[in-house]
C-alpha cells in the first residue's frame, strides 16, 4: 500500500487484539502505530508487555455521562500520506475531532466500529452514522453488518465498506482442543466472559435451579462487578455445589482444561467475542434469539447454526432448551464441527488481518483513481 504510516487509535489494548496488530505490523509495508489508553477490563488489559507498534496514551477521562475524552489523541501528529483508523464509538469526543482534523491535514481516514449492538441506542446510532460519513472508508465488525448497511442507509454509499469478521487468535486453541465426543463429556455448561449486567447471568442461575437441570453443573470463567451479587444469588438458589467460579483468566492452557470437559456453551445475555472462544473449542452454543440484542459476533452463530436459541429473559425456556441440547448427542457432534469450521475459517485474527489489509488496498485504489481524474 502507498500510505507512509498507518495510525490506529484504540480506547484500550485488550489481549485479544494483540495478535491482530502483530499480524498487521508484519504484513504492511509501512510502519504501524497503535495508540491506546490503559484499560479497565480486568485480566484482559493487564498485559504490561511492550510492543514496538504500541504507544500508550494517558487514561481515558469522562467529560459527561456517555461522553469520554482520550488525552493525547489530538496532539498526535498526522498528515498527508498517513492512513488514520479510528474507533467508531460515538461517545469518544476526541476521536470525533481527530476524524475531522485528520481529513483537514490531508490524511486518509477509516471509521472502524459496530453498526448496531446490544448496547446501542437510537441517538448514538444516528451519531455513529454521521461520523461514518466523515471518513474515506468504513470497517464494520462483520459481513452481516455490511449487508444490513448496504440494504438500508448505505445503499448509495460508494466508499470502500468492508468487515473484519471480528474474532480471536485460534492458533493456540488448535493445539489444546480435545475431540468433542458428547457421550464422554460431563453434563457441564461453560460460561466465559465478563460478569456484567450485559451477560444476564442471573437468568442462567434461575434456569439451573429448575428440576430438569438438577444434575447439570456450571463452570464460570470470568470476573466483573456482578460477581458478588451472582454468588449471593447462587447461594439463595442452593447451587453452590454445582457452580465453579474460576475467575478471570487469559492462560489458554487453563481455559482449555475447563472448556474440554464441558458439553455446551451458554450465554444468556448479549454475546460477543466469548462466542468465538467457545466455538473454537467446538462447543455447541445456547444463546437467546433476539438478534439485535447481541453484539455483532452473533453472526458467527447464525453462520454456523451450531446450537439452539431460547426466549430472552425466560429461565424456564432456557432450562428447556439446555435440556433439549443435552439430550441430542448426535446433533451436538455436528454442531461442534460447524462451530470449529466457522471459527477457524471465518472469524479469527488471521482472517481479520487479511481483511484489514484488503480494505486499505481498496482505499489506496480509490485514491489513485481520484488522483488520475483530477
Amino acid at each position: 500500500m502507498s500510505a507512509s504510516r498507518v495510525v490506529i487509535f484504540q480506547p484500550t489494548l485488550p489481549n485479544y487484539r494483540i495478535d491482530l496488530f502483530e499480524r498487521l505490523a508484519r504484513s504492511l509495508e509501512c510502519p504501524v502505530e497503535v495508540l491506546h489508553s490503559p484499560g479497565q477490563l480486568g485480566v484482559l488489559t493487564k498485559d504490561d508487555t511492550s510492543y514496538p507498534w504500541a504507544r500508550r496514551l494517558p487514561a481515558m477521562r469522562t467529560l459527561l455521562p456517555g461522553l469520554d475524552w482520550q488525552p493525547g489523541v489530538l496532539t498526535t501528529r498526522v498528515g498527508k500520506g498517513d492512513l488514520v483508523v479510528l474507533s467508531g464509538a460515538p461517545r469518544n469526543l476526541s476521536n470525533m475531532l481527530m476524524l475531522v482534523w485528520a481529513r483537514l491535514r490531508g490524511a486518509r481516514t477509516v471509521w472502524w466500529g459496530q453498526y448496531w449492538s446490544s448496547t446501542s441506542r437510537t441517538h448514538r446510532f444516528l451519531l455513529r452514522l454521521l461520523l461514518m460519513k466523515l471518513s474515506h472508508a468504513v470497517l464494520f465488525y462483520t459481513d452481516e453488518e455490511v449487508d444490513a448497511y448496504r440494504k438500508g442507509l448505505g445503499r448509495d454509499d460508494r466508499r470502500p465498506v468492508d468487515a473484519l469478521n471480528n474474532g480471536i487468535n485460534v492458533t493456540p486453541i488448535l493445539a489444546l482442543r480435545a475431540p468433542y465426543v458428547p457421550g464422554q463429556r460431563a453434563r457441564s455448561l461453560l460460561f466465559i466472559g465478563r460478569l456484567t449486567a450485559k451477560a444476564e447471568l442471573g437468568t442462567l442461575l434461575d434456569a439451573l435451579a429448575r428440576p430438569e437441570l438438577a444434575d447439570v453443573r456450571l463452570e464460570i470463567v470470568g470476573d466483573g462487578e456482578e460477581r458478588k451479587a451472582l454468588e449471593e444469588k447462587a447461594r439463595r438458589l442452593r447451587l453452590d455445589d454445582r457452580i465453579l467460579w474460576h475467575g478471570g483468566m487469559t492462560d489458554e492452557g487453563e481455559i482449555a482444561a475447563i472448556a474440554n470437559r464441558c458439553r455446551l456453551f451458554v450465554y444468556p445475555g448479549g454475546v460477543g467475542l466469548s462466542l468465538l472462544h467457545a466455538m473454537a473449542y467446538g462447543l455447541p452454543v445456547v444463546v437467546h434469539g433476539e438478534r439485535w440484542q447481541h453484539m455483532p459476533e452473533i453472526a458467527a452463530f447464525l453462520s454456523a447454526r451450531c446450537g439452539l436459541s431460547f426466549e430472552r429473559d425466560n429461565p424456564v425456556a432456557l432450562a428447556s432448551v439446555i435440556a433439549e441440547a443435552l439430550a441430542v448427542t448426535e446433533v451436538d457432534a455436528s454442531w461442534s464441527l460447524a462451530a470449529v469450521r466457522v471459527a477457524e475459517q471465518e472469524f479469527n485474527t488471521e482472517e481479520m488481518a487479511r481483511r484489514f489489509c484488503r480494505l486499505l488496498g481498496r482505499v489506496d485504489a480509490r485514491e489513485t483513481v481520484h488522483a488520475a481524474r483530477s
